[in-house]
């Protein structure tokens, strides 16, 4: 691909090697689902006491509903229930067949230069004003309909970051995780929920008895973290996690430029720049205040400047 024209896209004319395994796990992958592990335990917590509930009401066997759940996860490799949540749950529908024209073209180029069979992978189109694009599940690879409007080159380079994501095994460990995690997740809210329901309801006494045992709680977690620091793991997941994620982005960046997306990917990164900038309001900071906000430590996306900044960095110096 040309890196004269960011809007052009010239198609790859080399031999095409299919590779015969196109989708791994790269260490950010495996960082992800290692972070998720303490979620997962408590998911099989949860789940396990839900089917001692059934066993006793139904006679179902515990071991069977609890097998049924592990065994789940696999449902985000079968094609037929990815096409079912994509339609049915997000919203997204197949392209039109001019958009299907446009975008065969496009995809059959990008997963060339990453040794892919594009028939592995299903495209869908999210009907959104927003210029976005995204890898999800196993074999899904969505679009918006704002994304359509990018000159080729650009949304080469858009479908090439997202097939980063599905080789490198970001997409599918993210969504197996925050799926063994669901369960946890859904007793946690419900419980926060039951919380502040009861809380209008409640007497002087009996707040002055909650603060008691905040206050308890916090002393006894402090000596355990003394005594057991590993402990602190749990608490420090969700940082990890975003920082892991923000690394996954990086990286994907980074492989796409490797096949010859760069520039490309370079161009939709200021449209970016250029389209957040001119949607903000005016900002009370003067322009020589150098101390800009930081992002945020949670945030599971790096900044675009930050992006621009590692792949302007990477094409000018290709080895490093």
């Amino acid at each position: 691909m040309s890196g004269q024209d960011p809007e052009a896209h010239v198609p790859h004319t080399g031999r095409v090697h299919i590779a015969a395994r196109r989708r791994g796990a790269d260490a950010l992958a495996v960082g992800s689902l290692a972070l998720h592990l303490p979620h997962a335990a408590a998911s099989l917590l949860v789940v396990a006491c839900l089917a001692y509930v059934l066993e006793s009401a139904t006679g179902i066997p515990l071991w069977a509903t609890v097998a049924g759940w592990l065994l789940s996860g696999a449902l985000i490799f079968h094609r037929p229930t990815e096409a079912f949540l994509a339609h049915h749950v997000f919203g997204h529908r197949p392209p039109s067949l001019v958009e299907g024209d446009q975008l065969k073209p496009l995809w059959r180029d990008v997963t060339a230069r990453f040794g892919a069979d594009p028939a592995t992978y299903q495209l869908w189109i999210s009907e959104s004003e927003e210029l976005n694009a995204e890898a999800a599940a196993g074999h899904i690879v969505t679009v918006t309909s704002a994304a359509l409007r990018l000159p080729p080159g650009q949304l080469a380079a858009v479908l090439a970051h997202e097939l980063s994501h599905h080789v490198a095994g970001h997409s599918w460990s993210a969504l197996l995780s925050n799926w063994y995690a669901l369960p946890g997740r859904l007793l946690w809210r419900a419980l926060q929920g039951l919380h502040r329901l009861t809380l209008p309801h409640r007497h002087i006494e009996a707040k002055e008895a909650n603060r008691r045992l905040i206050l308890l709680a916090v002393v006894v977690g402090l000596v355990l973290l003394y005594l057991f620091p590993w402990l602190l793991l749990p608490a420090l997941t969700p940082w990890l996690l975003a920082a892991v994620n923000r690394r996954a982005e990086l990286r994907a960046d980074r492989a796409a430029a490797l096949r010859g997306f760069g520039p490309q990917l370079v161009a939709v990164l200021q449209r970016f720049i250029t389209d957040e900038e001119a949607s903000k309001p005016p900002s009370p900071v003067h322009r020589h205040d150098r101390l800009l906000p930081a992002p945020s430590m949670l945030s599971s996306k790096p900044d675009h400047h930050t992006r621009l900044q590692q792949l302007q960095r990477q094409l000018q110096h290709p080895g490093h």
